[in-house]
This record gives C-alpha cells, sequence and structure tokens, in this order.
C-alpha cells in the first residue's frame, strides 16, 4: 500500500512504535487510523478487519474533534486492532505497537 508522503508512517526501531499523524482540523483519526495499520501490515485499508468491530469510528472522531465543546483537552485513546496496540493522541499523533 502507498501511503502519501504527508502521511507518513516511521518505525522507531529502538522502542518498537510505529508513528504517524493526521491533522485534527482537517482528518478523521479513524481513517488515518486504517491508512496507517494498512501500511504497517501492507494492505488496502479494505481488507483489513473492520473498524468497529474493535472501536466505534464516529466515537472516536468525536473525541478528538477540534470543534467539540471540550476541544482544548488533552488526552489519548487506545484499543488494540489487527495485531496493535493504537494510541490516538489529541495532538494528532498516532502510535502503533505490535501486540506482545
Amino acid at each position: 500500500m502507498t501511503v502519501p508522503d504527508d502521511r507518513e508512517v516511521e518505525y522507531d526501531a529502538e522502542t518498537g512504535t510505529y508513528r504517524t499523524s493526521y491533522d485534527p482540523a482537517t482528518q478523521s483519526p479513524s481513517i488515518r487510523v486504517l491508512e496507517a495499520v494498512g501500511a504497517v501490515r501492507d494492505a488496502e485499508p479494505t481488507a483489513l478487519d473492520p473498524l468497529d468491530q474493535y472501536v466505534d469510528p464516529d466515537a472516536l472522531d468525536h473525541v478528538f474533534d477540534p470543534t467539540a465543546e471540550k476541544s482544548g483537552t488533552h488526552g489519548s485513546l487506545s484499543f488494540n486492532y489487527e495485531g496493535l496496540l493504537v494510541v490516538v493522541h489529541s495532538d494528532g499523533e498516532i502510535e502503533l505497537r505490535e501486540q506482545v
């Protein structure tokens, strides 16, 4: 799978963590998670398990919606997906680690 340059997934061998980011003002974190997991697994997002079997994509997007009333708070949400621990941060960072 080819990921556009602005959505590159980088691997930190020291920590065993894949990292990427999204722009909370313009990008949906749920879509970015699918793209990033697809890049890590070398698969098209449509070939992955449905995300909604692991987390509610609408709720994920709402939690990190910068226009929502709670905007300005910092936090993260983590869940397991496709054998990875996925951590989405409110600052637009996404981390992926192999489950052990």
